[in-house]
């Protein structure tokens, strides 16, 4: 639990005001959304990129460790250190009022239930052509232990892709192809050494045709995808047939790895995302 956030901001390079002031991040509804050159608040320092980097790694750790919402948003800014502009500013003005804003938030496990009745749910998602300066898409996923009444989250993980995508099920064969390789299968060879018996897997897709590539095996308008993406459709469809993991159908509201893919312009949508994560604010949610 990230208790004492005040600890780990970083105020190295970056101006006192900004830790303080909270009123301009409440006005934008607490959501890490969208930003245009055309915002409408004082002036933000044009030339941070000296003290970015130290900044971002040090918000970094903490999105690591208890505050995954954050990850996307250290992510993007983190690719952009050495094209550092103005907008850039802004974007980092805006994570660090977000961060001073929802100091009371505590991302929650909980388990409930015997050892055999735990099994993985592991979520995959991904935009479409999310960065605009690429048109590359970006892949969020989300590994939690679960049962009637479990849910502890275990792994997130929120990148971009190598090569850009034509179409959203490209984007989403990526996405899990990457989730079951490097995070679903060890963690599933980890829990069975640990309760000693075999472990469900299920992969969570919110995308049809994905989960009908996955189950089928048949990819013919996605062929170039071992070239252009490094991954192979044809690995997925084996480990299912050897059941290895299972796929299930996840409706797009329910999709808990969507936080780390796009950035959002509703509080409600937000603050849904958050709750499928199980973040919790102390102040409104004391017993929990």
């Amino acid at each position: 639990i990230f208790d004492d956030w005040q600890s780990y901001t970083p105020v190295k390079g970056l101006p006192e005001k900004w830790i303080g002031k909270t009123t301009v991040f409440k006005k934008r509804n607490a959501v890490l959304g969208a930003i245009s050159d055309d915002e409408g608040d004082e002036p933000v320092p044009k030339h941070l990129s000296a003290s970015a980097a130290s900044i971002l790694m040090t918000v970094m750790y903490a999105a690591r460790m208890a505050r995954i919402d954050l990850l996307r948003a250290v992510g993007q800014l983190a690719r952009k250190l050495t094209k550092w502009g103005p907008t850039e500013d802004k974007k980092l003005k805006r994570m660090m009022q977000y961060l001073a804003a929802s100091g009371d938030l505590r991302w929650i496990g909980f388990v409930g239930d015997p050892p055999e009745k735990l099994w993985l749910a592991l979520y995959s998602d991904a935009d479409f052509a999310g960065d605009r300066s690429d048109a590359k898409s970006t892949s969020g996923t989300v590994l939690a232990l679960v049962g009637p009444h479990t849910f502890f989250p275990l792994a997130a993980q929120s990148y971009k892709q190598t090569a850009v995508s034509h179409s959203s099920a490209e984007a989403e064969i990526v996405a899990a192809d990457v989730a079951v390789r490097e995070i679903g299968l060890p963690a599933k060879d980890l829990w069975e050494t640990l309760l000693q018996r075999e472990v469900p897997l299920v992969l969570f897709e919110d995308n049809q045709s994905t989960a009908s590539m996955i189950e089928s095996g048949k990819f013919p308008t996605l062929r170039h995808v071992q070239r252009t993406h490094g991954i192979n459709i044809t690995w997925l469809y084996d480990c299912l047939k050897r059941k290895f993991f299972s796929v299930k159908d996840c409706h797009t509201e329910r999709m808990a790895a969507d936080i780390f893919t796009k950035y959002f312009t509703s509080r409600e949508q937000w603050m849904g995302a958050l709750l499928m994560l199980w973040f919790r604010n102390l102040r409104q949610h004391p017993k929990s």
